[in-house]
Parts: structure tokens; sequence; C-alpha cells
């Protein structure tokens, strides 16, 4: 850690910097704006004017706090080389936003050396922060910051569980993976993104499957699920996330017995 940086104030800095992105988003939510589409031809991965403004004002943040850490963002090019990394997804759920949705969320994490070591997820619209460091994790919301804690379900026909898209798991060949956790879950729910994390987080859900996701999409994530005391690994059960295939449980015995569902024949 740099001699200027503290727990605190890379926590301080991580809310703040993601509020003011947030902030900036709001001037374009629900109202008309341009799509471009960077898969054109191959598919649709959209993006916005205010994805790349939210970006350009965390990093301005981040760099004008911490300036001799490195940014990876999802619009821009990558800038430093450091042991602390910050990692930007401006607007997780950009579909869902350009829909009018409130299922999306602004993605800020901080690595040390490559690790997850703090991450915050603002919903602005909401006026939601939900922030973690492995070990705890607070919801804030009109000035009120509560501990999150993960649900207690213990066994999985009970459980919650959510996804953002059925398709990919048909698209990426995975299908019988998620007919086997829809067939053993109670209730199921799609498209909400970042946001199904936020809500393992604050013990509203059981269980999120993902797959192919990128280091923005889920690194910023791992240490406000895991500060709440669920669990996130890959499909095998292990802690390397680099190929984007993900399990977030509300708690240990949750996660077992997806990981079964999730490599069973």
């Amino acid at each position: 850690m740099t001699s200027t940086a503290t727990p605190e104030s890379l926590r301080e800095t991580a809310i703040a910097a993601a509020t003011a992105g947030g902030r900036e988003t709001l001037k374009w939510f629900r109202h008309p704006i341009g799509v471009e589409n960077k898969a054109a031809g191959t598919g649709f991965d959209p993006v916005t004017a205010a994805d790349k403004a939210c970006e350009k004002v965390i990093r301005e943040y981040i760099q004008a706090q911490f300036p001799d850490h490195a940014i990876r963002g999802e619009e821009f090019d990558d800038v430093g080389s450091s042991e602390w990394t910050w990692l930007i997804d401006p607007i997780d759920g950009t579909r869902a936003f350009i829909s009018g949705f409130v299922h999306w969320g602004v993605l800020l994490g901080l690595l040390h050396n490559d690790e997850p070591f703090l991450g915050v997820m603002v919903q602005p619209f909401l006026g939601e922060v939900f922030v973690g460091d492995g070990r705890n994790a607070s919801y804030i919301r009109d000035g009120n910051s509560t501990a999150m804690r993960t649900r207690e379900t213990q066994n999985l026909g009970d459980a919650t569980f959510a996804t953002t898209d059925p398709r990919l798991f048909k698209k990426w060949g995975d299908q019988r993976v998620l007919e086997r956790i829809e067939s053993s879950v109670r209730l199921v729910r799609y498209g909400t993104d970042c946001y199904q994390y936020a809500m393992v987080a604050l013990g509203q859900l059981d269980l999120v499957v993902e797959n192919v996701l990128k280091p923005w999409d889920i690194l910023p994530l791992v240490p406000v699920v895991r500060g709440a005391g669920g669990v996130l690994t890959n499909w095998q059960g292990g802690d390397d996330l680099s190929d984007g295939y993900v399990v977030a449980s509300a708690n240990q015995s949750i996660h077992d017995q997806a990981l079964e569902q999730i490599n069973g024949d």
C-alpha cells in the first residue's frame, strides 16, 4: 500500500469515485440516447455516451487521489502498472440501462497484486451503494450504512436463483447446467446483471450462476459477496475467475449443492 493509501482512504475513494460516475449516468438514464454496437455483425454489445462519460469521471477521480495506481476499464485503454489496479465497469447492465430498467450498476474494484481487495457497486437511480472488502460488507442509502449478511438457506430446493441471460448458457454449450440448476431451486429470476450479486450480499438471493464474464463484470463484486459471508468461486470451486465461469452463493451449503448440479453428468 502506498504511503497515502490506507484501507479507509481506499474505501472512501472507491465509494466517491463510483458515486460521481453514477451521477454522470443519470444525465442519460430514461432519456433518448444513441447506442453503439461494439459487436456489429456478430451480435449486440451496446455502449452509450453514458458508459464512456461515467468511466472518464471515475478515471479522473482515481488519478487525482492515487496517481501511481494502475487503471483498467471496459471502455478505454489500460493506464499504468502497479501492485494496485482499479477495475471499472461504468455501466454493468447497459441493456437494462437503455431499456429504462433499474437492474444495472456502476462497478469499481481494486485489485492488489491481481487479487480482489475492495469492491463497490452503485445503483445511482436508487441511491444505493454496496461495498465490501472480503471481510465485511455494507449497504449505504440516504446516509445510513448497515452491515450486509447473506441468507442461511441450507437446501438448494428452497433457494432463489438468478442469472442474467439464459441464452448465454445455450450459446456456450452450457444449457444442461442451467436446466439442472433451474430444476433444483424454488424460484428463478433473469436479467439482473450485477444487481443479482448485490442481492446475494444483501440476503435477498441464494444463488447466482453465470458464464463467460469479463474481469470487470465480476472482480469488483467478489469482495462484496465474500464480505457479506457469501461464497464466490469458479464452476470447479476454485478462486481463478479468469474464464468468467462464476458461482456466487449465500453460504457453503448452497454452494456445494450448486457445484454438484453444475458438474453433474
